[in-house]
């Protein structure tokens, strides 16, 4: 059974607006990061490292499900509630909230693939509410565009930050699978090896 955590509010916007109000009263500055973050990793806590270092609160938006499904061929390998549940207990992270698709959600934006509907549809309900000062993300052409008119129509301050390099939850998966096929061929060469020493033909 996962932990309740105090920062994690979800899809609960509206609860944490008014947190945030308060925040901003004292002369804080909202930052958001957001990812998939399956299998939490030292990229990850960097950029989150980072993303705290320009302002003051930093809001973790994780994808659920559906929308890191988007993205990959296969679903994320933790669910939704242990990835939100990991970032929470990050130490450069306050908040933690959800972001989720839904294909039937309006978009009020022009965009020019389907990668910028998707991501409008998944960012635009979280920035419209938390209304962050900054929000801090890696470069990609492809929904250039796209954050481009959502930072503009909400005033957020868009910071680029670079990927780590050399690491990835991609990259860990495959380590995986590659360690687990060539585990498997070794086992089929050694059954092989014993059915013929014992005069049986064994195919593998």
């Amino acid at each position: 059974m996962l932990k309740e955590q105090n920062n994690i509010y979800g899809t609960d916007y509206k609860k944490l607006v008014s947190i945030l109000e308060e925040e901003r009263k004292q002369g804080k500055k909202v930052v958001m990061a957001s990812g998939t973050f399956d299998l939490f990793h030292l990229g990850h806590m960097r950029m989150l490292a980072e993303a705290k270092k320009k302002g003051d609160i930093l809001v973790v938006a994780v994808k659920s499900d559906k929308a890191a499904a988007l993205k990959k061929e296969d679903p994320p390998v933790l669910n939704q509630e242990i990835r939100m549940e990991t970032i929470a207990n990050c130490i450069s992270a306050d908040y933690v909230v959800l972001a989720d698709y839904d294909p039937l959600r309006s978009v009020p934006f022009n965009f020019a693939n389907t990668p910028s509907f998707e991501w409008l549809n998944i960012f635009t309900p979280v920035v419209e509410a938390l209304k962050p000062d900054i929000f801090v993300h890696e470069d990609n052409v492809t929904i250039r565009e796209a954050r481009k008119q959502l930072f503009k129509k909400y005033n957020v301050e868009s910071v680029l930050n670079p990927r780590t390099e050399g690491i990835s939850t991609t990259d860990i998966i495959d380590k995986i699978k590659t360690r687990l096929l060539l585990k498997m061929q070794q086992w089929c060469k050694d059954i092989v090896n014993v059915g013929t020493r014992n005069g049986f033909h064994i195919y593998c």
